[in-house]
């Protein structure tokens, strides 16, 4: 099974790196998701491919927000239900498996 990746910030050790702890995470669809937006709008994108502190500071609310996405999720799972065809509970539960150490 896949875990969900968060994200995280990474180090800023090296600017010209988009750190591994962010790529591939739900953060960086959520920048990648602005980024169509702007681009929809006419507006101007951001550069996705470094580790800059302009990146890192607009990433930041992106992890944030994947980071308490899916700690509420994880938190609150017994609030999804898999039911049988004829709407009956299965008596399943969902596990929300994500990276060990986010941060």
């Amino acid at each position: 099974m896949s875990a969900i990746k968060p994200g995280a910030m990474g180090s800023k050790a090296n600017p010209n790196v988009v750190p591994p702890e962010f790529t591939n995470s739900m953060a960086e669809a959520m920048e990648n998701a602005f980024n169509d937006l702007l681009t929809n709008d006419g507006m101007k994108a951001f550069t996705v491919t470094n580790n800059s502190q302009e990146s890192r500071d607009r990433r930041r609310l992106f992890v944030a927000i994947a980071l308490g996405m899916v700690r509420y999720l994880s938190n609150n799972s017994d609030g999804f239900k898999i039911l049988d065809s004829l709407n009956n509970p299965t008596g399943e539960k969902i596990v929300i498996s994500t990276d060990p150490s986010p941060l």
